[in-house]
């Protein structure tokens, strides 16, 4: 006999088989509103028609000047 043991029967994970009768979660998305947009070629560099949504990503590897 081995002392191999199987992973499927010994887990540390969390049982999740109860997941199905718990409620769906409610979204809260704020109320945006439309100001103006960028023009085609601008919008399509940035990644976003909305200057709102232009959220440029600063951190280590970012595009930030």
């Amino acid at each position: 006999m081995s002392d191999h043991i199987d992973c499927c029967q010994k887990s540390n994970h969390p049982d999740h088989s109860g997941v199905d009768s718990l409620p769906l979660a409610m979204a809260y998305v704020p109320w945006q509103t439309f100001h103006k947009a960028y023009d085609p070629a601008t919008a399509l560099s940035l990644g976003t028609v909305f200057p709102e949504l232009c959220l440029p990503f600063c951190g280590k590897g970012g595009a930030c000047p």
